[in-house]
């Protein structure tokens, strides 16, 4: 359960973190902020299918 829930961790803080990498280089380079953003979106869906499909196996092992 610990790996399932580190992994959640990280994915959270990878996408918040691409998000605020590209705002904070938007002088840098013109395209940052929607690169940032596109990927921290990316990467939040991933999560979402990641924890989804954890919890439809959660769900799945309670049953039996």
């Amino acid at each position: 359960m610990q790996k399932q829930q580190g992994i959640t961790i990280l994915l959270l803080m990878l996408g918040l973190a691409s998000i605020s990498l590209g705002m904070a280089l938007k002088n840098v380079f013109e395209y940052s902020p929607i690169v940032g953003w596109f990927l921290g979106t990316f990467i939040f869906i991933v999560n979402s299918f990641y924890k989804g499909k954890n919890l439809r196996n959660k769900g799945a092992t309670n049953v039996k």
